[in-house]
């Protein structure tokens, strides 16, 4: 009961009372947190102690620094071993239930981009994650069949890699939440989907994109929420074609609750929890690296931590009236971005492809120096050549000269990694 009422309380605080008129309300009341947070931090956190609470004052971590500083970066002094062992743990045995001392949660990131981030989650911030991603990405209908009793529970399908104390969190008499494992075989998870008969429907694009092309698949979701990768164009109009509706996001990683999208289907940043320094990538301002703050959490410091996401802002106002900032889009993360030295970011390449007239569903792009390995699924020569007559000409426009074209021989990812179809695997470094 005491969780549930905590789920309550933080649901109604982020779905009617922490709403902003204007931007500079919002940046008020984050100053006025931020400044109590940090004042907080430097006493309780061993990795600040003795710092002054001045949050520009403060070093910028990355993950190396995260991973080697983890006991000091902790409240509760856990261990980066620690966490570790009791996560691998979990996804060896499938059974995601223990937890640490002090009923702390700890998860893994997938680690398609390098060493696995470690995060860990006390109660309290499990109630609050719980009540703020309820609170955003209910839609009404779902809301009302929540609290009309006489009604069947809201169903909640939820596709991931790996399941976790905190994402059961939602559950309750009146959410049937179920976790589905991304390491079974997806045919049988497609037929255990057709006797659930979910109301929401949460797995990563790909996954979205893949149970969209099943047929027949007697599933009929009131909402689609893709999470754990960037969504793009072309999956997003495979499933609203197959679904018949709009599907949403949620941007999380090791750091937290990023974003999430609004009503009218723009991804906002969670700047009511966050503060979001951002570290541009050109002169032109259009794409920047995060470094976020997370002034909402306890039991693991995220303060100046900078993501290798590459993230595309819109200044305009939303049409939904939250002055929260909003992303165009997500270009994805630093790996993603191919190196000539000149960057090439992955939304360039993607745009290209699916301009094509029979543009590829499956294919998987990799940067190894001067070569690109290009991975297609339907291997034929008509296919072949015509990507590869887009790639040069592509590349030609962007004055790039260097890269070599291979088509290697397709092969499938491994079950429940994260799908990334373009991936700098070793950048081509400047000569000179």
């Amino acid at each position: 009961m005491p969780e549930t009422l905590s789920i309550l309380r933080h649901f109604v605080a982020a779905r009617w009372l922490r709403r902003f008129s204007t931007r500079a309300a919002l940046l008020a009341w984050q100053r006025r947190r931020l400044e109590g947070f940090l004042g907080r931090l430097v006493k309780e956190v061993p990795f600040y102690h003795g710092r002054p609470p001045v949050l520009e004052s403060l070093p910028v971590l990355d993950k190396a620094a995260m991973r080697g500083n983890f006991a000091k970066l902790n409240r509760h002094g856990i261990h980066l071993h620690e966490a570790e062992a009791v996560a691998l743990e979990a996804e060896t045995r499938r059974d995601f239930s223990p937890v640490l001392p002090g009923g702390v949660t700890v998860g893994l990131s997938s680690g398609t981009s390098g060493r696995r981030g470690v995060f860990l989650v006390s109660p309290e911030e499990r109630a609050q994650w719980a009540g703020m991603i309820l609170a955003k990405m209910l839609s009404r209908g779902s809301l009302l069949r929540i609290l009309s009793f006489w009604r069947t529970p809201l169903r909640i399908a939820f596709f991931l890699r790996a399941d976790s104390n905190l994402y059961r969190t939602v559950a309750s008499r009146r959410i049937d939440f179920r976790f589905y494992d991304l390491l079974q075989p997806l045919g049988d998870l497609a037929h255990d989907l057709e006797t659930h008969r979910p109301h929401i429907l949460i797995a990563p694009a790909s996954v979205l994109a893949e149970l969209a092309r099943i047929d027949p698949l007697d599933v009929h979701p009131q909402q689609v929420i893709s999470v754990a990768e960037v969504l793009d164009e072309r999956d997003a109009e495979t499933i609203r074609t197959r679904f018949r509706v709009e599907p949403a996001q949620i941007y999380q990683a090791t750091e937290g609750f990023l974003a999430c999208s609004c009503r009218e289907g723009r991804l906002h940043l969670n700047e009511e929890v966050l503060h979001i320094e951002p570290q541009w990538l050109d002169a032109e301002r259009t794409k920047f690296h995060p470094v976020i703050t997370d002034f909402s959490r306890t039991a693991q410091a995220f303060v100046r931590h900078r993501l290798d996401d590459v993230l595309v802002p819109d200044e305009r106002e939303c049409p939904c009236g939250n002055p929260t900032l909003w992303l165009a889009r997500i270009e994805g993360r630093a790996d993603e971005v191919l190196r000539f030295p000149e960057p090439v970011f992955p939304d360039v390449v993607r745009q290209a492809l699916y301009a094509m007239p029979d543009a590829p569903d499956y294919y998987r792009i990799e940067q190894h120096g001067a070569e690109l390995m290009v991975f297609l699924k339907d291997p034929s020569p008509k296919v072949a050549a015509a990507v590869e007559e887009v790639m040069v000409q592509l590349f030609q426009r962007l004055g790039i000269t260097s890269q070599r074209l291979a088509f290697p021989e397709w092969t499938d990812q491994p079950r429940g990694q994260k799908l990334r179809r373009i991936r700098c695997v070793t950048p081509l470094h400047s000569l000179t």
